[in-house]
C-alpha cells in the first residue's frame, strides 16, 4: 500500500516498498525556477555597461538641450567612461534573486534614472521626452514581470503607488513653502519611480520616494546655509529622488 508523507509545500514523498519517489508539485518547480544572480544573467551588467556608455556619450553632446537651457554644469569629457562604468557598476546590485526578465526590467529602468540625473544636474530641468514615455514603457515592463511570475496583483500595487506619488508630489509642487525647488518635472518622475518600487512592495515605495525627498531637502537646506541659493532657488531634486528610488530597490 502507498504511503504519503508530506515534507513541506510542493513535496511529497511516496513509499512503496523499500523504494521512494519524490514528487515535486508545480508550486515548488515554479519556486525552484527562480534564477539567482548566475552567470546567465550577469549579460545583463554588461548591457547596462553599453547603454550607459552610449548614454554618456549622447549626454556629452548635449543633444538634451534646449536653446534657453542655462547650462549650471557643463560635462568634462572623461564623463563618458566615468557614467559607463558607474551604469555597469550599480546596476550589478540590481541583478539580483529574480526572473531574468524583472531584473532586465530595472536595470533598464536604472540607465534610464542615470540620463534623467545627468540632464537635471546639468540643466536642472527633466525632459518630458524622457520622462512621458516611461509611464507607458514602464506599464508593460511591469506587466511582462508579472505575467512572469503569475503575480497581477502586484502590477495592481505598482499603478496605485504610480498615482499616489504623482498626486503627492503634485500638491508638494504646487503648496510647498519652495515652489521653485520641487517642478513639474519631478512629479513626473516621481509616478514612474513610485510605480516601479509598488511593484517590488508598496513600503518600498513609500521608504524609497520618501527618502529621496529628504536627500533633496538635505541638500536643499546645505546650498542655502552655503549662501548659493535662497528659499526660491530652483533646486534639482531629481538625482536625490533616484539615488532614495535606488537604494530603496536593493532592499526590495
Amino acid at each position: 500500500m502507498a504511503e504519503d508523507a508530506t515534507l513541506e509545500r510542493g513535496h511529497c514523498i511516496r513509499c512503496r516498498g523499500d523504494t521512494e519517489v519524490r514528487v515535486v508539485t508545480d508550486v515548488s518547480r515554479k519556486r525552484q525556477a527562480k534564477p539567482g544572480r548566475s552567470v546567465s544573467q550577469w549579460w545583463l551588467v554588461g548591457l547596462a555597461a553599453v547603454l550607459s556608455a552610449a548614454a554618456a556619450w549622447w549626454l556629452h553632446r548635449g543633444s538634451f538641450r534646449y536653446d534657453d537651457d542655462v547650462i549650471h554644469h557643463r560635462p568634462p569629457v572623461w564623463t563618458v567612461p566615468v557614467v559607463a562604468v558607474a551604469g555597469s557598476v550599480l546596476a550589478a546590485p540590481l541583478v539580483a534573486n529574480r526572473p531574468v526578465l524583472v531584473n532586465l526590467i530595472f536595470v533598464l529602468a536604472w540607465v534610464w534614472a542615470v540620463v534623467l540625473a545627468f540632464i537635471d544636474f546639468s540643466v536642472r530641468r527633466l525632459p518630458d521626452k524622457l520622462t512621458l514615455p516611461a509611464y507607458p514603457l514602464a506599464a508593460l515592463g511591469l506587466a511582462l514581470c508579472s505575467w512572469q511570475i503569475g503575480d497581477w496583483q502586484a502590477l495592481l500595487w505598482a499603478a496605485i503607488c504610480a498615482a499616489s506619488a504623482v498626486v503627492g508630489f503634485l500638491l508638494l509642487a504646487l503648496f510647498g513653502s519652495s515652489k521653485e525647488g520641487l517642478g513639474l518635472g519631478d512629479v513626473k518622475l516621481a509616478g514612474v519611480l513610485g510605480g516601479l518600487l509598488g511593484w517590488l512592495d508598496p513600503m518600498v515605495a513609500v521608504l524609497g520616494l520618501l527618502t529621496g525627498f529628504i536627500l533633496g531637502g538635505l541638500v536643499a537646506v546645505v546650498i542655502m546655509i552655503a549662501r548659493r541659493g535662497g528659499r526660491q532657488s530652483h533646486m534639482t531634486f531629481g538625482p536625490a529622488m533616484i539615488l532614495g528610488a535606488y537604494l530603496w530597490a536593493l532592499l526590495g
